[in-house]
């Protein structure tokens, strides 16, 4: 999964110069009162949507020019669950079709978890501007806890918190002190809160788009809210019933044999790069054990993993392994070590509404991780993956384990797969870390009306610039329920190493 994207945000927060080897021995979880899979009799039964109220508001950021932007706030209980809870605030923003609305809405499900999908649209106005969208109204919902909504779980603790204080235990406590109940942030809430919003609008019928987490929430409104689901897009599918600790480590450990064999395979990459394998398991260890270099090994284990989320990085791969192993560290820079990944954040009065780290956790520590994984990853882990990689692959897992031993909500969520037969498009890219694209197939098990699609040479998010993906797309909404032509995936330049 590799932190279900925004990626690189939770690798930059535990610090990518920091050695981790010496730290799993480490780890203490002592009094931590977490329900397990196995442990737990009960799981939480899903909130249903319950009355929400829906009102236009002035749009909380500049509208760009040329949109015609309707903006306004859904107003839902806190906690679903419990009587009187408070209620909370989500942002909404409908992007009006530029040729005039002739087809159902669409509701973008943005990432994460805990990413803005009003502060994506900002960013990059221009790049929603697909086939699809010209004559269907956009919604972007800035889902609980994120960007404009109200309140937020954003942890300016990152920014602020001295070398020695940690961030994530600082932004718990003072979310809690606030008085937000971080139980009630999590997917089946989120998903709710979807459904609220359709019926708030008066929407008979729209189209979901997700992407990477946003997928996950779109199979959770298609599990408990399919009344008024027209069709669904999966880009990068994140499915419930996988388990996400342990395939964290092994979706980088096979999108790099992946990158290995292709090189292998192609002449100019085997000419210019040969061994490439061994060359980059030599450098990690290198860079890992001497202390008079400015990088850490892990530093380049990391950076690749990234890298391989973004399409246009990942031709530049070997040629920055062979940078790297002769001491060129300026070449990371090529795949954005320094700037860091995704889409560029929008600043609305140097406020930061690009991603809620407390979102975040929030998500995660419900959805997928429990006392003791670290320990289960481990043992799955060692002696199946080169010694060199062992220590970087699995800090995620250590990471998480250690966040959620304090931030778990003490429940457990529905992880079984979703049965639906609901016009689903599912897009898969190969060199995907964050969603991989075995998961594509898994999802599309239990989905008897799914179509998939695997991109070549491609990473995460598919619909951020792999033009055969958008064009796969604008067919299937045109028509949901057939299979939309394929023949551009043939036509796609893989290897194309440089």
């Amino acid at each position: 999964m590799q932190r279900l994207l925004w990626v690189c945000f939770m690798f930059l927060a535990v610090g990518l110069l920091v050695a981790c080897d010496d730290e799993f021995d480490d780890l203490e979880v002592e009094d931590a009162d977490f329900v397990t899979i196995a442990d737990a009799e009960d799981v939480a039964s899903p909130p249903t949507a319950v009355s929400a109220t829906y009102e236009p508001d002035d749009c909380p950021f500049d509208v760009p020019r040329g949109y015609d932007i309707a903006c306004g706030y859904l107003t839902v209980p806190e906690n679903r669950s419990k009587a009187n809870a408070p209620d909370i605030y989500l942002a909404v923003a409908i992007v009006r079709a530029r040729d005039g609305a002739t087809a159902p809405p669409i509701i973008y499900l943005a990432g994460g978890p805990g990413s803005s999908a009003l502060d994506e649209f900002l960013a990059d106005p221009e790049g929603w501007e697909y086939p699809f969208t010209r004559h269907r109204d956009l919604i972007l919902l800035d889902q609980r806890g994120t960007g404009y909504s109200q309140p937020t779980l954003d942890c300016p603790e990152f920014d602020e918190a001295d070398e020695d204080e940690n961030p994530d235990e600082l932004c718990y406590e003072r979310l809690l002190n606030e008085g937000i109940d971080l139980a009630a942030y999590n997917t089946a809430e989120n998903a709710a809160d979807v459904e609220a919003l359709r019926l708030a609008l008066g929407i008979e019928q729209w189209d979901l788009l997700g992407i990477s987490y946003g997928t996950r929430l779109a199979l959770a409104v298609m599990k408990q809210h399919p009344a008024g689901v027209r069709s669904v897009i999966l880009d990068s599918v994140f499915p419930p019933n996988v388990d996400t600790p342990l395939e964290d480590v092994l979706s980088t450990m096979a999108a790099l044999n992946r990158l290995f064999a292709e090189c292998e395979q192609d002449d100019y990459c085997a000419a210019e790069y040969p061994d490439l394998e061994t060359v980059f398991l030599e450098t990690v260890a290198w860079l890992n054990e001497d202390e008079d270099v400015e990088i850490y090994g892990d530093d380049l284990l990391f950076a690749v993993s990234n890298a391989f989320n973004d399409t246009e990085l990942i031709p530049l791969l070997p040629y920055v392994i062979y940078e790297v192993a002769d001491g060129n560290f300026a070449a990371l820079d090529e795949i954005g070590f320094e700037s860091g990944y995704g889409r560029t954040a929008y600043q609305n009065d140097d406020a930061d509404y690009g991603d809620s780290e407390g979102m975040y956790n929030s998500v995660i520590c419900h959805d997928e991780y429990a006392l003791g994984d670290y320990e289960r990853v481990e043992t799955a882990v060692v002696g199946q993956v080169p010694e060199e990689l062992e220590a970087g692959l699995l800090q995620s897992a250590f990471d998480l384990t250690t966040v959620c031993a304090y931030w778990n909500p003490k429940q457990r969520t529905d992880n079984s797969p979703v049965a639906s037969s609901i016009p689903t498009l599912i897009l898969a890219g190969q060199y995907d870390v964050a969603t991989p694209v075995h998961w594509a197939y898994l999802a599309a098990e239990t989905l008897t009306n799914a179509y998939v699609y695997e991109f070549p040479g491609a990473g995460h998010a598919l619909l951020g610039g792999v033009t055969c993906a958008i064009d796969i797309t604008a067919q299937f909404l045109d028509r949901p329920n057939a299979a939309p032509a394929d023949s551009c995936i043939a036509e796609i330049a893989w290897p194309d190493f440089q």
